[in-house]
């Protein structure tokens, strides 16, 4: 299930209604390779169907524990004229912190693929009964 948690609860009403609660499988394949990959994140999936509350909190621990073992995660060190590319269906990635008074451009492309080449989430609106 995917929703808002913590912090990331205070957004506005107009972010709230765009971004509603939704349910979606945590492993997708690529529809190219077969790969098979997570597509979750520790800040928006509030749980999982078919559990109680602390047994999936439980659950996605332990992914995300094993997901980000160092032998898993790339850790980019930028230099000048650095490009980063990564497929965004398939990749889970976030930003350290960094220097706020550091110097810093950042661009971001997107390339469009159709379904038969991409990763494109399913999903549905989540019920209130999921959520409880």
């Amino acid at each position: 299930m995917a929703g808002y948690q913590g912090v990331d609860r205070v957004i506005s009403a107009e972010a709230k209604r765009k971004t509603p609660p939704i349910l979606h499988p945590l492993v997708h394949t690529h529809p190219v390779t077969g790969r098979k990959a997570l597509y979750l994140d520790s800040t928006t999936t509030i749980g999982i169907e078919g559990t109680d509350g602390a047994t999936g909190f439980s659950l996605l621990d332990e992914i995300y524990d094993i997901a980000t073992r160092p032998e898993f995660v790339y850790r980019h060190d930028w230099q000048v004229g650095d490009v980063v590319m990564w497929d965004n269906g398939m990749t889970m990635h976030r930003r350290e912190p960094f220097d706020p008074a550091a110097r810093r451009l950042m661009k971001r492309t997107t390339i469009f693929l159709s379904r038969e080449r991409h990763i494109v989430p399913e999903g549905w609106l989540a019920t209130e009964e999921a959520m409880a």
